[in-house]
């Protein structure tokens, strides 16, 4: 078979770092990440709600992040004091985990892999979740499934918006877009799917192969903006860079 000329070079279009745990799953397999961040962070509309669970944090067992920044923006809003010496935590994946710690929580529970449905696999045998007070403050636009499965297990969920995504301008969207020269891209939330499309078109979209959607909800606001998704087995990192690499190997390798 023909080899591919360059490593698969795939559009990252979640807000996260050069060494964001998305860029570096994707490395891992040989690919070449290029950042196109197409959402911005903004407070939340209405702050109150994070504001009071900020100061009862004390009455809650758990705290479970599915971002470092919501971490951040619950710090914040406690005026800079630091986690409850007592109240439990888990993270998605090792940044938000780590920003637990810096803020005085004492080991964090993660999963094996990052991810929300990996940590719910993780969170199921943790505890006795019946009647247990949990915090989980996270995007506005954010998944609902972690909340939704500690309910089921009976656990008593606060889900709090701690922050909102907003689209970048356009006209960095397309610059960036560009820039990035893609065969591939990642879109980690409906949010994001409905920024890009606006700035690059559907047709942008349309001539990569393929086009990744994170979770179920995200690939179904791509379709609704005529643009077709694939969706990894699981809505983690690993399982969504395992797919890309699949897919460039049935595409063509020595």
């Amino acid at each position: 078979m023909i080899a591919r000329p360059r490593p698969l070079r795939v559009a990252v279009t979640r807000d996260e770092s050069a060494d964001g745990p998305l860029a570096e799953a994707l490395r891992r397999r040989g690919m070449e990440p290029v950042s196109c961040a197409v959402v911005a962070e903004a407070t939340p509309i209405d702050p109150a709600a994070l504001a009071l669970a900020a100061r009862e944090l004390e009455s809650y067992d758990w705290l479970v992040v599915a971002s470092a920044r919501a971490v951040t923006a619950l710090i914040e809003a406690r005026g800079g004091m630091a986690l409850p010496a007592g109240l439990r935590s888990a993270a998605v994946g090792a940044k938000s985990a780590a920003a637990l710690a810096e803020h005085g929580a004492v080991a964090p529970l993660t999963a094996e892999v990052a991810g929300a449905a990996a940590l719910i696999e993780a969170l199921r045998d943790a505890d006795a979740w019946s009647g247990r007070r949990v915090l989980l403050p996270r995007a506005a636009e954010g998944g609902t499934e972690l909340g939704d499965a500690l309910r089921r297990l009976g656990a008593e969920v606060t889900d709090v918006a701690a922050y909102r995504t907003v689209a970048r301008p356009s006209a960095e969207i397309v610059s960036e877009w560009a820039a990035a020269d893609a065969d591939a891209v990642v879109v980690a939330s409906p949010s994001a799917a409905r920024a890009l499309v606006g700035a690059v078109g559907r047709d942008g979209l349309r001539a990569l192969e393929p086009v990744v959607a994170i979770g179920s909800t995200t690939a179904m606001a791509l379709v609704a903006l005529g643009v077709m998704a694939v969706v990894p087995p699981r809505a983690d990192f690993e399982s969504v860079a395992e797919l890309l690499s699949r897919s460039a190997q049935a595409e063509g390798v020595e």
